[in-house]
């Protein structure tokens, strides 16, 4: 997972029901999503009491496949109930919409999110374990930051559109092959949706340069720090050919990321542990651009981030920034309250505010590629 990453209030295993009026959902339903830097955003709305308006009884859950369970920052759940929930307990939400679709059953464990929230730079009230929409078919639709439910099943796996997607745990996941390393099973995780593909042992594979530092990812209670490179080969899934794609480290789970996701629409048969990819452009070869990042490591804290290390030769290294440098704005903006612009190009510069030693400072960054 990880990027990253990043959901509707959770739906644990037992008792989750998803249906819009009627048990059967015949014709697709787009569920209300918003996309912010890749990750799928559903609102979900409590049942609205007298006096209050919809709108003030709204959550926005990120929805995560590479998640097992279910969150909601306890903030959140204070602000739609008026109650304030113990770190650890489970919330319970009755029934609540999300658009046209009714969701019954619904619980989440309580837990602070404010760091992921600092991390991707917009609001997050909860996260969405992948189950939630096992009684029908998903598809998390990237070309159209669409997500739709209708009920069925998908045939049986073919290896070409059809997948299987068992593994370890309930989550999906996907058979890779690496050229002259076999084949992998690789989590399919909508939650790491800023990286391409997350392995262990990145040495061990033909790159075109040696793995170097790039930057880290935010867990829940732990920045994991990621060393990155070009893998020399195209690795498959299926017929799909993976343009020698951009590889990062992680000592725990493998996985296929946000960076591959984003070229094809995916339809999750969870009862059967099924997934369907269909090729957005099946004309446009699969590539992955060089990879342009500030090359700080950082550590969401209050309403900012501090700078855990810098990389060395990397453009927050050579604009001086310095280890303990608290960051409250990158472009003006402040760090929980970015823009969610669905333009992948990086920028050629980034300005950053930042306060060292009690002094405020103002940094710009010239971006250029860590691994091309």
């Amino acid at each position: 997972m990880k990027q990253v990453a990043i959901l509707i209030v959770a739906l644990l295993a037992a008792g989750k029901m998803l249906a819009p009026a009627a048990a059967q959902i015949d014709e697709p339903v787009v569920l209300p999503t918003e996309m912010c830097r890749g990750y799928f955003f559903v609102p979900v709305t409590l049942e609205v009491r007298e006096g209050e308006t919809a709108q003030e009884r709204t959550l926005w859950f990120l929805y995560d496949t590479g998640a097992a369970s279910s969150f909601v920052d306890p903030d959140s759940v204070e602000r739609v109930s008026g109650q304030r929930l113990d770190t650890g307990v489970r919330a319970n939400f009755g029934t609540t919409m999300s658009g046209p679709v009714r969701l019954t059953g619904l619980r989440a464990r309580v837990r602070d999110l404010d760091h992921l929230s600092i991390a991707l730079g917009r609001e997050i009230d909860g996260i969405l374990e992948f189950d939630a929409f096992e009684d029908v078919l998903l598809t998390l639709d990237y070309a159209a930051s669409e997500m739709r439910v209708v009920s069925g099943e998908l045939p049986r796996a073919d290896g070409e559109t059809i997948f299987r997607a068992n593994g370890p745990d309930i989550r999906p996941w996907i058979q890779v092959r690496f050229p002259g390393r076999g084949t992998r099973r690789l989590l399919i995780d909508s939650g790491a949706a800023l990286s391409p593909v997350i392995l262990r042992d990145i040495e061990r594979y033909d790159t075109v340069t040696p793995p170097r530092a790039t930057g880290a990812a935010v867990r829940f209670s732990e920045i994991e720090r990621r060393s990155s490179a070009r893998l020399s080969g195209n690795p498959t899934i299926g017929s799909n050919v993976l343009t020698r794609p951009i590889i990062q480290s992680t000592p725990e789970t493998e996985i296929l990321g946000g960076q591959v996701m984003r070229h094809f629409s995916w339809t999750f048969d969870q009862r059967n542990e099924r997934v369907r990819l269909v090729r957005n452009d099946p004309e446009t070869p699969i590539t992955f651009a060089p990879l342009v990042t500030h090359g700080l490591v950082l550590v969401p804290e209050n309403d900012g981030m501090r700078v855990a290390s810098v990389i060395a030769n990397s453009p927050a290294f050579d604009a001086g920034v310095q280890t303990d440098d608290f960051i409250t704005h990158f472009n003006g903006a402040e760090m929980r309250d970015r823009t969610c612009d669905l333009d992948i190009t990086p920028p050629e510069t980034l300005d950053i505010d930042l306060i060292r030693d009690g002094e405020a400072l103002a940094l710009t960054l010239t971006l250029y590629p860590l691994v091309d």
